[in-house]
């Protein structure tokens, strides 16, 4: 759909109506054995919108949170909540109790409209989204969302201890979504598959932007992102033409030896891309950047199988819409080539700012004399001399971790509300595979931090490891020296393996583990807090399959990340294959 042709029009949800009107047996959606046309997705989503419409105190311009697993349902009630006249709040049923508390405090949503056998993750107090009162579906009443209003909020990491709302306008996703369509060719008929868990803003990219140019979502009803082989096996069987994949998986989908033949087109975006994709890879490959702020996409590459490989990847320039340029420190724009500037961002890819939390917003999105909004980034780049921006680091103490960005001051934050810590400081590693260390002072024991976080922090944001040091390392200006944090990791502890038998499972895994975290681990390590990371895990499960010769999934080490366990599940399945 031509982006000409729907200028005109308010919201996403009336391109999907469109759509829905014109070819209401198109597919618009399957996950497994799972599907519904666009005719029927519209139906049920006009039956979330009599449920939402018959919530007590409900008005059109409410928010309302929606936990569900990725799946048709969960589409079908983000769509539902804007039928209605609301914004949605997508929560992940993967984030900690603790946190998804925290989130709906932080928001205080009109009500949640929840998974059935999600609901008990929520606050008892929390009000639900109930079955229809006598709401009779139909027409979509007549409300005021317009350009001008609310869409959806997606919450990240936050500086002070607490996650922060995004908030973002019907007219920003619009950008986006046309811009897509233009640019990626996706129209009836495209069978886009999505990966992204429900609550990150990489889902929102996804699914609308393939709905409302009438091509086909494909969601995988039971897979593990992280599992670079399954996703792969995923994208063939499925027929799968274009896709995201964050930063580390696309690298991984380069390397294989056998890469998915139906794709055509591969997004990836979310962390430093360090490699090419080979000349002979069957997709297209495009490298994007953007924060949850300036929804979702800022800027974008021209095909990388072609670009010219005299250095990393740049994140390309600018989409259709948006604005950017970089600024040095006295905020003077800088644009000569290889200069590195804070990147700044306009136009209409910016979010309203911040959910309750105006003087954050008035900080981090600018106004200028002539009226113009800019969102300081923090992200340091520089041009190319082909007019492209090359993505250089931080200027402050955010992080990205496998395409999620940390604030690491949150980390620090929970760590010094643990009995025992006087002082703290979370970093990461340096490399491509870098991992999160927590360093502290004071009393407390290793496991008793590692406890109180695991409650608050999705698995992405846990350091895996915790360091005590009888004093912080400080600069000349009395700050805490990060640089010299890195020069004060524990030393990896080798152990010799619990058994005499060279050729155990548990010693055989063990040289595994030692090979892809740089330490050999005892029987009762655990994996993710020895240096693992979903990467590395995936590394690991690699290795495993071609050592053992054995089928196994990538979950398996999630669910038995200690060695002796590891050993003895593995154990039981090449007995069950036997």
């Amino acid at each position: 759909m031509d982006m000409a042709e729907t200028a005109h029009r308010m919201t996403v949800w009336q391109m999907v109506e469109e759509v829905a009107s014109r070819t209401p047996d198109a597919l618009a959606v399957e996950c497994g054995k799972e599907s519904l046309t666009f005719g029927e997705l519209w139906a049920a989503s006009l039956d979330v919108r009599a449920r939402v419409c018959g919530t007590a105190g409900f008005t059109p311009g409410d928010l309302v949170a929606t936990l569900f697993t990725r799946g048709v349902a969960g589409v079908v009630a983000q769509l539902g909540v804007w039928l209605a006249g609301g914004a949605y709040l997508p929560l992940d049923p993967a984030l900690p109790r603790g946190r998804i508390s925290v989130i709906l405090d932080n928001a205080k949503p009109r009500a949640v409209l929840a998974q059935g056998d999600l609901q008990e993750l929520l606050p008892a107090d929390v009000p639900l989204v109930g079955a229809a009162s006598g709401a009779v579906p139909g027409e979509v009443v007549e409300h005021d969302t317009s350009r001008d209003s609310m869409a959806y909020v997606i919450y990240t990491s936050g500086s002070t201890g607490i996650p922060k709302g995004v908030a973002v306008g019907h007219h920003s996703l619009l950008n986006l979504v046309c811009w897509h369509g233009q640019t990626y060719g996706t129209r009836p008929g495209v069978r886009v598959g999505a990966l992204a868990g429900l609550g990150f803003d990489a889902s929102v990219w996804e699914i609308w932007s393939t709905l409302a140019n009438g091509g086909t979502l494909v969601l995988p009803s039971d897979l593990d992102p992280a599992d670079i082989d399954a996703v792969s096996r995923f994208l063939q069987n499925d027929s799968v033409e274009q896709c995201f994949l964050s930063t580390p998986l696309a690298e991984q989908l380069f390397s294989l030896a056998e890469p998915p033949t139906s794709l055509k087109v591969l997004r990836t975006g979310g962390d430093r891309l360090r490699l090419y994709p080979p000349a002979e890879f069957p997709a297209a490959v495009f490298n994007h950047y953007g924060p949850t702020e300036a929804t979702v996409v800022t800027t974008a590459s021209a095909d990388l199988r072609s670009s010219e490989r005299t250095a990393l990847p740049t994140i390309g320039s600018p989409i259709k819409g948006t604005e950017v340029r970089l600024v040095d420190s006295d905020g003077a724009t800088v644009s000569a080539p290889g200069v590195q500037g804070e990147l700044v961002i306009g136009g209409a890819a910016l979010a309203f700012g911040y959910l309750h939390d105006a003087p954050l917003t008035y900080k981090s999105f600018l106004r200028e004399e002539d009226g113009s909004v800019w969102y300081y980034s923090g992200d340091i780049c520089r041009w190319t001399a082909d007019g492209d921006l090359e993505f250089i680091g931080r200027r402050d103490t955010q992080v990205s971790m496998h395409g999620h960005r940390i604030e690491l001051s949150e980390i620090e934050h929970a760590m010094l509300n643990v009995a025992g810590v006087r002082q703290a400081a979370a970093i990461m590693t340096a490399g491509h595979d870098g991992v999160l260390v927590g360093h502290f002072v004071g009393a407390a024991t290793e496991d008793a931090i590692h406890e109180a976080l695991v409650h608050q922090f999705p698995r992405y944001m846990l350091p895996t490891v915790f360091h005590r040091l009888e004093s912080m390392p400080l600069n000349a200006s009395g700050k805490i020296d990060r640089d010299a944090l890195l020069t004060v990791l524990p030393r990896p502890q080798v152990a010799q393996p619990d058994t005499a038998e060279a050729q155990s499972t548990i010693h055989r895994i063990a040289q595994i583990w030692a090979e892809v975290l740089g330490r050999t681990p005892q029987a009762h390590d655990d994996f993710f807090r020895i240096g693992g990371t979903s990467i590395r895990a995936a590394k690991a499960t690699g290795q495993i399959r071609r050592t053992f010769d054995v089928s196994i999934g990538i979950r398996v080490i999630f669910d038995n990340p200690i060695l002796s366990h590891y050993a003895q599940r593995l154990d039981e399945l090449i007995r069950g294959e036997e």
